[in-house]
């Protein structure tokens, strides 16, 4: 602290300095004119007693006359010689002809001519010791004065600088919920605001990835421990069918974690933000007809009917379709599972352009208060929506991270039905801050 506030108190000391220099000799000749006119008013009686005095003056005996007049007073009157006269400029000159007082440059003499033609100098004197030690005296107590402001002020914020730092150092030896108690008429409490939002967002990351590493542990080991049991039963003697039977079930865990692992992956790309997004104008009934294309035989062996409705949708809309395309089956297949007889895929056109996609099932619904953690990763019900319908708890996660992605949000809703809807929501271009990359095909 001693070491900042040194360093601090030299530049304001010297900046001070400077401008005391600066105020004392170049104010003079920035104000040179107006300071001359001051003095022109304030000397105007003292001139005419002057004047006055040396023209009762005889000529011979004026030197000796101001020589008198010297011991009076502190200043020092002498005539000017014409070298003297001939250093002023022409403007002074002009002045003296004119009758006028004159004041040099450096304010310490001025000029008076007399009506014989004759020019008196009065030197105004060097400060004396008096006045130096005044002086003096009175710079000391301003530099005093600025150096309590400076100890003041930075005492103050140093206290609050340690706080910040003891809070980033209690942060970083792994006290994850520590945050910087800042007054707010501080001048860091922005800075600690900044530091206290980051520290959470921080915080939520990683308590994120230790849940998704409990999640990825939980449901690793369902798979795992059905394929150590099937393969503990092939090394038992049994009947050829039941041995393929066997094999088959095994080939489906190591599918089940195939795809496990896939979503993972994919999940983990678009909370990182790695997902390349390739945004196109995209035809919104092109796509949402491939995507029913593409889950018809899932709806046909479910005797599922899955209506489109596209009235009220813009014709076109800036995206990434294979993102779009992937979150909007998830939801569908989402729905399959719960889904009694009809999902509807429809689109709208929202508020400022926005293109509004919504999935509807006549299921059972989802109660109210789980509305928001279903899109939490390997969040599943305790209801009729729950494990045993599949799934890994990842597809709703993966749809509110491409919304993200876009710039919309996902949110969850009753149906008319009783079912789940879900809606999902897309801002215009303009509103996203994305840019078109190419021309759009639907989905093989």
């Amino acid at each position: 602290m001693f070491r900042f506030l040194f360093r601090l108190y030299l530049l304001v000391f010297l900046a001070c300095a400077f401008s005391i220099v600066f105020v004392n000799y170049g104010f003079l000749r920035l104000f040179h004119e107006r300071l001359t006119l001051e003095q022109r008013q304030n000397l105007n009686p003292y001139v005419v007693v002057l004047t006055d005095y040396m023209e009762r003056q005889p000529a011979a005996e004026r030197a000796s006359a101001l020589t008198k007049l010297n011991l009076l007073g502190h200043d020092v009157f002498t005539i000017a010689t014409p070298q003297e006269v001939s250093q002023l400029n022409a403007e002074q000159q002009r002045d003296l002809r004119d009758g006028k007082l004159v004041l040099s440059m450096d304010a310490h003499d001025y000029y008076l001519p007399l009506p014989s033609g004759m020019v008196v100098r009065a030197h105004t004197g060097d400060d004396d010791s008096n006045e130096v030690a005044i002086k003096a005296w009175a710079y000391a107590v301003l530099a005093l004065a600025v150096l309590l402001s400076l100890v003041i002020w930075i005492h103050y914020h140093w206290r609050e600088l340690r706080k910040l730092e003891m809070a980033a150092r209690a942060f970083g030896a792994g006290s994850l919920s520590t945050r910087a108690d800042i007054s707010k008429k501080s001048n860091i409490y922005s800075l600690s605001r900044q530091f206290n939002e980051m520290a959470g967002q921080i915080e939520a990351s990683i308590q994120h990835q230790r849940d998704m590493m409990n999640g990825i542990s939980h449901e690793l080991k369902t798979p795992l421990a059905r394929l150590e049991f099937g393969l503990a039963l092939l090394q038992s003697p049994e009947f050829p069918e039941r041995q393929r039977k066997r094999v088959q079930g095994l080939l489906n865990d190591v599918h089940e974690l195939d795809d496990l692992v896939t979503e993972i992956l994919v999940l983990s790309r678009l909370e990182q933000r790695d997902a390349h997004m390739m945004s196109m104008q995209v035809s919104v009934g092109e796509l949402l007809d491939s995507i029913a294309a593409n889950v018809a035989g899932e709806m046909l062996d479910r005797d599922l009917s899955l209506t489109v409705m596209t009235r009220g949708a813009p014709a076109h809309h800036l995206c990434d379709p294979k993102l779009i395309a992937r979150a909007l089956l998830n939801l569908i297949r989402n729905s399959i599972r719960y889904a009694c007889g009809t999902i509807t895929l429809g689109a709208t056109t929202g508020a400022a352009g926005a293109l509004v996609l919504t999935v509807e099932d006549d299921g059972p619904g989802i109660p109210a208060a789980e509305r928001t953690r279903v899109f939490e990763p390997f969040h599943r019900l305790d209801s009729s929506r729950d494990r045993h319908t599949g799934g890994f708890g990842l597809g709703l996660a993966i749809v509110k991270r491409v919304a993200l992605m876009h710039g919309g949000e996902v949110f969850l809703e009753e149906a008319a039905s009783g079912g789940a809807r879900f809606v999902l929501t897309l801002p215009a271009a303009a509103a996203s801050g994305m840019k078109s990359g190419g021309a759009y095909r639907p989905l093989a």
